[in-house]
């Protein structure tokens, strides 16, 4: 009878919806707090840096782990606040005062370039003292470095050159295309001087520098269709850019020049190569070569500072080589270590 009546009660329960399951915890734990200490939350290595993709992009975990745990210190025996490293190099830099985030951005040679960011991201030459460079075995190398004028204090000369001669048909859409994302996205500082060739050199941009105008501002001038036809002024085009910076009387920062070419020089230039090799120099100026065909290496003697070659797929790697020029354009110092 009694087994009935329980039954009859835990059935009528359950159909009523009413029977649940209370799990109680103890009053300890319902008070408790737990905490995730940060062993470096007094390390300002990333200052105030909002995002910030490091430029060397092959940083090793743990050898940052190591960089950041050292007892590295600048020349005056200061403390380090930030560094910045590149592992296939084995190059390390620290610094202090107002840099709060390094990143090197390539390793030539013994030529190191680097950008500074200060406390409010902004971008920064910072003091000699303030830096210092090391091997990635903590062992000081001897250096030289003289503090460039940074974007935003100083306008930036660019001249982008784009071969619109007969063989280049075909790939005129896309080289527009990438051509005006990449001057979009470029900073106001920039003034843009807009050049095409084939048979001569042909102006899309006012000539006088003066009356150039930032390079946002500037890709209108590509709505217009370009013609491709006719043969290659490859080296007046170069020539071209590099006497931009001849009509700007202060700058220290380089005058960059950017062509985009498929094919080899097919007009004469009384100079040759080694008459842009020394206008190059005089001018302080950075060449930079996207090859969109053909391309043999000693095209032009190692006079460009960076050349890409398009190997399979033109739009990607046209996007690509403009990426890397716009980081470049963000006001790298350059450090040249001592052998």
């Amino acid at each position: 009878m009694i087994k009935l009546l329980l039954k009859t009660i835990l059935l009528t329960l359950i159909s009523n919806q009413a029977f649940a399951i209370a799990v109680i915890q103890p009053k300890e734990l319902q008070t408790s707090e737990f905490e995730i200490n940060d062993p470096d939350q007094f390390i300002k290595t990333l200052g105030k840096v909002d995002f910030q993709i490091d430029l060397s992009a092959s940083h090793d975990d743990l050898l940052a782990l190591k960089v950041r745990r050292s007892d590295l210190k600048l020349r005056d025996g200061r403390a380090f606040k930030s560094f910045g490293l590149h592992k296939d190099a084995g190059i390390i830099i620290i610094a202090g005062g107002g840099v709060s985030h390094v990143s090197i951005a390539s390793v030539n040679g013994g030529e190191v370039s680097a950008l500074f960011y200060g406390i409010n991201n902004e971008i920064i030459a910072p003091n000699p003292k303030d830096i210092a460079m090391f091997d990635v075995d903590f062992n000081p190398l001897g250096y030289s470095y003289t503090p460039l004028q940074t974007p935003g204090s100083l306008t930036i000369p660019i001249t982008i050159a784009l071969d619109t001669s007969g063989s280049m048909d075909g790939h005129m859409d896309q080289v527009i295309k990438a051509t005006k994302q990449f001057m979009h996205d470029l900073p106001d500082f920039t003034r843009c001087q807009l050049i095409t060739f084939s048979n001569d050199v042909n102006y899309l941009s006012a000539r006088d520098v003066n009356r150039q105008i930032s390079c946002p501002a500037s890709t209108y001038l590509l709505n217009q269709p370009l013609q491709a036809s006719g043969v290659t002024a490859l080296y007046k085009a170069i020539s071209t850019g590099f006497s931009t910076t001849t009509k700007h009387s202060k700058i220290n920062f380089p005058n960059i020049v950017i062509v985009v070419t498929d094919g080899m020089n097919t007009v004469k230039y009384e100079k040759g190569l080694s008459g842009l090799s020394v206008t190059k120099k005089e001018s302080n100026s950075k060449l930079f070569v996207f090859w969109a065909g053909s391309y043999d290496k000693d095209n032009l003697s190692g006079l460009p500072d960076l050349e890409f070659v398009s190997t399979q797929n033109l739009d990607v790697e046209l996007e690509r080589f403009f990426h890397s020029l716009g980081v470049s354009l963000s006001g790298l110092q350059t450090l040249n270590i001592k052998k």
